[in-house]
This record gives C-alpha cells, sequence and structure tokens, in this order.
C-alpha cells in the first residue's frame, strides 16, 4: 500500500480566552485493510496524544492524500 500525506488542523475554545488551533503533517502507510476513516480515526487518535489539550476540539481541516508527485 502506497504512503499517504496528511494534514489536520483542531481548534478548541480556551478556557482563558480565545482559541487554542494546532496543525500536525506527516506521511503515513495505512494497514492493508483499513478504510479512509479508520485512517483518520488513527491520525486524529495520534494528534490527540500530541496535543491533549485538543481533545475533542473540532477539526477545521483535514486532508489525506497518496504521497506522490
Amino acid at each position: 500500500m502506497p504512503d499517504y500525506h496528511f494534514v489536520i488542523t483542531v481548534q478548541k475554545p480556551d478556557p482563558r480566552g480565545g482559541y487554542a488551533v494546532a496543525d500536525w503533517s506527516g506521511f503515513l502507510t495505512p494497514e492493508p485493510d483499513w478504510s479512509r476513516h479508520e485512517t483518520y480515526k488513527a491520525i486524529r487518535r495520534e494528534f490527540e496524544q500530541r496535543h491533549p489539550d485538543l481533545v475533542g476540539g473540532n477539526v477545521m481541516f483535514f486532508s489525506l492524500e497518496p504521497n506522490t508527485l
């Protein structure tokens, strides 16, 4: 299965005021039986481990494309 490039941006209200926003990009090779949704969920889980303050935030942008030109 080919590598895929992804970008995810998440936003959540900050209790101190305003919003907390973070993005993450990278690439991965999904498991052969994964659907696009399962791949999204895996990326989202990893994102939330990297940014625990944004758990439950709104995904403002998500892109998943083959990592080829």
